[in-house]
């Protein structure tokens, strides 16, 4: 990930023709003379300079010379102040030799300076200023890979390239190589996320073998699984916290730190180091950053008595950069709320991407299928939900896990506990991955942290269920928990809730008008399917293979809406997208998959 690419092409148009002082620029490699000239005039000369010395990579000099023009002492003075636009380019040329010098610190402060100067350029967002703030997105989403936050990373990625999207279609000789470097990168960290993801599976099953191991007649044995369970804990805590799984980061982190005070009372670097990651990942969390500040003071005296600099350095940078992120987010949020025409302009080209069980990036319908789902680039994440004996919403398609690596055991036999801790395997594509069964409460979590629509799909369970055959074998007992479910997760004003159960997706459109629901068909004829839904206005999921074009046609013009299941050939997923069905749902055909 290059950001050199990004400042030199998103150099602004300037106020004044420079072509004969770029001239003698190139020509010289020096600032030509400017001696009676208009302020205006040499502040241009001195950007296009500023230009020069980041394409020769001349940082020192480039560095003193935005220093002096950011820092200008007669900024209150109207003639020779630096323009918004034009301080905004400087931050972001600043930025990317923070980067190149490896200060994610320093670069992030430069960040939040130039996205202070957008945010107060007032009017019309021209290309110059969308093309800086995909710029700034960029260099941002490489100081948050190059510090192991990829989930974030992923997200500034995939807004810059809608911005450049857009910005090629005006002017693709200026603007096509920024967008190239920003599918590249996403490309990157995509691979990345598969790796670890991978990588996951082998630690979660390294941890089983570990746990089982502790209970061992020969103590040295037992003190070496604890040893080895608390390395692979605390790196399965980093691969989450890099995914952006702040909450089971922290989850990790705390056993590791559990099971290592088993092996030491004392604290050393093992548990210093373990400590630091759960700061982190504390502080990736709203309501939870104080907290992650108070650990973060009290491990710096141990870094110190440890002579541990690389910690100490660590520690400090975190406490300093506490807030930040927070910064730079809320002053993204105000100047994507001054173009969300323009970005509601660059997705209403396409379809909206169901992740279907989430992905096909982990075992269907567990955290790893999500998050690498959303990270993709899903719009929503599809899940199948049954109640387990206890009365708990829980997350699988099929009424027991022998499918996906488990057992035979009915889940509505089964409790929560015994639910949520039976180990899961499903080899997808030639890769094999482990898992967990999740809640519908730890899914909407997911769903809420990745910034992606639960959909969800109620399955056949004691409390909801339908029969069309025998209307009086109707339950819908179980929906108003459901509903408050998705009320205290603030999910009910943009859930998805689809059943094949025709009469509960009926009495839930009835009775809680305000969520959107859509009805599953998967065989049947199609126009009598289009029929049922026109007479009671809901929307129609249906298997891709049923649907036609004139079906598509007859629900838009009742004003309804289509989704298609489940489609991962491409040309298929090329001619739904012709006949503008509204939402497609697929294992592995994603907007970064479809680039």
């Amino acid at each position: 990930m290059n950001a050199a690419v990004q400042v030199v092409t998103a150099f602004p148009r300037l106020r004044n023709d420079m072509t004969i002082a770029h001239a003698q620029i190139e020509q010289t490699g020096k600032m030509p003379p400017a001696a009676g000239l208009a302020c205006d005039v040499v502040l241009d000369i001195e950007m296009c300079y500023v230009l020069h010395l980041m394409r020769d990579r001349r940082s020192a000099e480039a560095s003193m010379l935005i220093d002096g023009l950011l820092y200008n002492d007669n900024d209150d003075d109207v003639a020779t102040a630096t323009p918004p636009l034009y301080a905004a380019w400087l931050w972001l040329a600043h930025m990317t030799l923070l980067i190149d010098s490896g200060d994610s610190v320093l670069a992030l402060s430069s960040a939040e300076n130039a996205l202070y100067q957008l945010a107060g350029i007032t009017g019309k967002k021209t290309d110059d200023v969308l093309a800086l703030l995909a710029s700034l997105l960029y260099n941002l989403a490489i100081v948050h890979h190059n510090t192991g936050e990829d989930s974030r990373a992923a997200k500034e990625l995939t807004k810059a390239q809608q911005l450049l999207e857009r910005l090629a279609k005006k002017d693709e000789a200026r603007y096509t190589p920024m967008l190239l470097k920003a599918i590249e990168a996403s490309t990157q960290i995509i691979t990345s996320r598969t790796k670890q993801m991978n990588v996951l599976a082998h630690y979660q099953t390294a941890t089983a073998l570990y746990t089982s191991q502790l209970t061992s007649d020969d103590e040295n044995a037992s003190r070496q699984a604890l040893a080895a369970l608390v390395d692979t804990l605390k790196k399965e805590g980093d691969i989450m916290l890099e995914v952006g799984n702040s909450r089971n980061a922290v989850k990790y982190y705390t056993k590791a730190l559990r099971y290592q005070k088993k092996l030491s009372g004392d604290m050393g670097h093992r548990e210093l180091t373990i400590s630091i990651g759960l700061a982190k990942a504390l502080m990736r969390l709203i309501n939870r950053r104080a907290a992650a500040e108070q650990l973060l003071t009290s491990l710096l005296p141990l870094a110190r008595r440890l002579n541990a600099t690389a910690e100490q350095k660590e520690i400090q940078n975190l406490l300093n950069n506490k807030n930040k992120n927070f910064k730079i987010m809320n002053l993204l949020k105000t100047i994507f709320t001054i173009i969300v025409v323009l970005c509601a302009t660059l997705s209403a080209q396409a379809q909206l991407i169901v992740g279907h069980r989430g992905s096909v990036w982990g075992v269907e319908n567990t955290r790893a299928a999500f998050i690498n789902g959303a990270q993709a680039g899903a719009w929503g994440l599809e899940c199948d939900i049954h109640t387990t004996a206890d009365g708990t919403f829980i997350i699988c398609h099929d009424s027991n896990t022998k499918r996906v690596g488990g057992n035979e055991t009915d889940l509505a036999q089964l409790t929560t506990m015994q639910a949520v801790n039976i180990p899961l395997t499903q080899t997808r594509r030639g890769i094999t991955y482990a898992g967990q069964l999740m809640t519908l409460a730890d899914y909407l979590d997911v769903c809420n942290e990745q910034n992606v629509v639960p959909v969800v799909e109620i399955k056949w369970s004691t409390n909801i269920h339908s029969s069309t055959k025998s209307p009086d074998g109707n339950t819908f007992d179980g929906v108003p928990a459901l509903i408050n479910l998705l009320k205290q997760k603030n999910c009910l004003d943009r859930v998805v809730i689809i059943s094949f159960m025709s009469a509960v997706i009926e009495y839930i459109h009835q009775n809680y008008p305000q969520v959107q629901v859509q009805v599953l068909a998967g065989d049947g004829d199609i126009n009598e399917w289009v029929d049922w839904c026109i007479k009671r206005h809901i929307d129609l999921d249906v298997l891709h293979s049923m649907l036609t074009q004139d079906a598509v046609k007859r629900l838009h013009k009742a004003g309804l809406k289509v989704n298609v299941w489940t489609v991962d050939n491409p040309d298929v997923f090329k001619r739904l997208q012709d006949w503008g069905v509204d939402f497609i749902t697929t294992n592995a055909i994603f907007p970064k998959e479809l680039k």
